[in-house]
């Protein structure tokens, strides 16, 4: 159960601690991260929800979005959209951070708020 968390929690990564960075580009749209244990996934997000897209496992979650300033983020989990191999996933919050932020990418951490697990990874915009 924890390894799916932390999976998901891989996407969902979504901290991100401004140091003077431009996070605001990066607060909606479509993106890919990579994961070394899911490979390749996708997270779509407007202002209210974001959707992390697992391939690899098949699971497609729902979370809420809430802005807790420019860079930074509180996600929860809403529902499972999809979950073809009944994977376990209990809920989750996960507080996010943008630390970084180029042209085309941001570089966010996320703390899971009920576990000792900090995880950071890139995230590149998708058109």
């Amino acid at each position: 159960m924890k390894t799916i968390i932390s999976k998901i929690f891989f996407i969902i990564c979504v901290s991100v601690y401004g140091q003077d960075s431009d996070c605001e580009k990066f607060k909606t749209g479509s993106f890919e991260m990579y994961d070394p244990q899911t490979g390749i996934n996708y997270v779509t997000r407007n202002d209210s929800t974001q959707i992390e897209y697992l391939p690899k496992l098949g699971v497609k979650v729902s979370l809420n979005v809430r802005w807790i300033d420019d860079c930074s983020l509180e996600l929860t989990f809403k529902e499972v959209l999809e979950n073809p191999k009944d994977i376990p996933i209990q809920e989750f919050t996960l507080i996010s951070e943008i630390i970084e932020t180029q042209n085309d990418y941001y570089i966010m951490t996320s703390k899971a708020t009920d576990m000792d697990l900090t995880l950071t990874r890139k995230y590149t915009k998708v058109e």
